[in-house]
């Protein structure tokens, strides 16, 4: 017997997605006391949740580092709502929550050897391609709420926005505030560095305002809460999205007895989707008494016997959320709405010997051989760990179907090893344990998609949230739960995220 309750799928296990299903079942059990009329949930995943950038980030958190652009409001929200997060499931002890003193350091080091000199060609190599990862941008007139939320359903301000054509960032980098308004602190503030190679070193965020999660272990464990509310979980990888009723064109040409095309017998007929057989089997399943109804879309997955009529559909799936556009249902939707593409980035784990202090940094280093400069950001972290992360590289290429499949340059690396050798006698190399990479989900525009497909029955995307998806994953959550159980945002204004923004 099919299921007559309404049914949501979200696509993607990342913090986007189980934000989305974590909010959504909130809500539901409010608005649907009896478990037996409430909507089912469906969370699909390929591989495992977190498996890509949700889980192989900094986890780095900021309030203010957004202010004066288009996501200010967003950020600000989603600060505020991580800390009331943290409050509510511990996240202090299941996640690593905690505010920490964030720094902005310049420093000088002995330059290393160099790579072998590679061959000019028509292409950029690697070492050309860097894009850095922290960028210093200048003063900004801050228009953010000085009063943090009192409930998940406020509404702060609406911030003023800049004209479209203005917005031009092609990469989501964490950008430090103006460098020359913040308090400058002596080298030894930070002393698990080479206070002999710091030149510079400025406190740019303190514990109330900048604050740090265990990525992994947040999506993870909300996702835990998520099921103990009723959410259910599929591992499976959709093959397509098919839309009940809907048949494309195609053009039958007659031919007539001499082999010659009949001009006057062309007919445009149409052909059966998937959708519009599973429906007519429901049609036939009707004469037996067992009553069916028809869902505006069916899911199909690359497991047979494992489609799903569903309601809605959420895409959440990061830098993999242009493989919808290879949907059926999602086919008025365009590449240029949606130009979201994986930059790899690569990052190390490091287990030191020493206890290092809760101080992230954000370092430019100077005196390197490859191309005169780095940037690289260190977080350590509550359970003894610090992580790295850097080398930026742009690839135009869409992220490997499996994000399993290894992608990491040795080359990059390697050279964060000798990065972090060179300037933090903590992480030397004998300390660090890997080194890998992931695709950030980076908009062209560098602003995330929070939006209904229009004119669309009920689909929805939610993607491209670049290094900040940590930060922001929690407020997009709440707000496309919003969407999809009241049909509209009310905490927070998402003008600035709509699919058809730009084109």
């Amino acid at each position: 017997m099919s299921d007559s309750r309404e049914t949501v799928v979200i696509i993607g296990a990342g913090i986007v997605g189980v934000s989305t299903a974590y909010f959504t079942m909130k809500k539901l059990i409010t608005k649907y006391p009896d478990a037996a009329t409430r909507p089912r949930v469906i969370l699909l995943e390929q591989c495992e949740p977190g498996c890509s950038a949700s889980g192989k980030s900094g986890g780095f958190l900021a309030r203010h580092w957004s202010d004066g652009t288009d996501t200010e409001q967003l950020a600000q929200f989603s600060y505020d709502l991580h800390a009331k997060l943290a409050a509510e499931h511990d996240g202090a002890a299941r996640w690593g929550f905690r505010p920490l003193d964030t720094f902005s350091a310049e420093i000088d080091r002995i330059s290393v050897a160099p790579a072998k000199q590679r061959k000019k060609t028509h292409q950029r190599t690697e070492s050309e391609s860097v894009v850095t990862s922290i960028e210093v941008i200048a003063p900004q007139t801050s228009r953010s709420s000085a009063t943090a939320m009192e409930e998940y359903s406020s509404f702060p301000p609406t911030p003023a926005t800049q004209e479209d054509d203005t917005q031009t960032s092609t990469h989501a980098s964490i950008s430090v505030p103006d460098v020359q308004t913040v308090k400058i602190v002596a080298p030894e503030t930070v002393p698990w560095l080479k206070t002999d190679v710091v030149t510079n070193l400025r406190q740019v965020g303190g514990t109330t305002n900048t604050a740090q999660v265990d990525p992994l272990k947040l999506t993870r464990e909300l996702l835990a809460e998520a099921k103990a509310r009723g959410l259910e979980v599929i591992r499976a990888k959709v093959i397509d999205v098919a839309e009940t009723g809907y048949r494309p064109p195609v053009i039958e040409l007659s031919i007539d007895s001499r082999g010659n095309q009949a001009p006057d017998l062309l007919t445009v007929e149409t052909c059966k989707t998937t959708s519009q057989t599973m429906m007519e089997l429901d049609e036939a399943s009707s004469h037996t008494g067992i009553t069916s109804t028809r869902k505006p879309y069916v899911v199909l997955l690359d497991q047979d016997g494992m489609d799903i009529p569903a309601d809605k559909i959420v895409v959440a799936c990061g830098a993999w959320a242009t493989s919808c556009l290879r949907w059926e249902a999602f086919r008025e939707v365009s590449a240029s709405q949606i130009p979201i593409q994986g930059l790899r980035v690569h990052y190390l784990v490091i287990k030191p010997k020493v206890e290092i202090a809760a101080q992230a940094v954000f370092a430019e280093i100077n005196g390197t051989v490859y191309s005169g400069e780095d940037a690289i950001e260190i977080y350590p972290r509550p359970d003894g760990s610090v992580f790295v992360c850097g080398e930026a590289l742009d690839d135009p290429e869409m992220p490997p179907h499996n994000p399993f499949e290894p992608v990491y340059s040795k080359r990059a690396t390697s050279r964060l090893k000798q990065i972090v050798n060179d300037v933090s006698p903590a992480l030397s190399f004998d300390a660090i344990q890997y080194g890998l990479a992931c695709h950030l989900p980076v908009h062209a525009k560098g602003i995330p998609v929070i939006s209904k497909v229009p004119t669309s029955k009920g689909l929805y995307i939610a993607a491209g949230h670049g290094c900040w998806g940590i930060l922001n994953g929690p407020a997009t959550g709440m707000a496309v739960s919003e969407l999809l159980i009241d049909g509209e945002c009310s905490s927070l204004n998402l003008e600035n995220f709509r699919l058809d923004r730009w084109y």
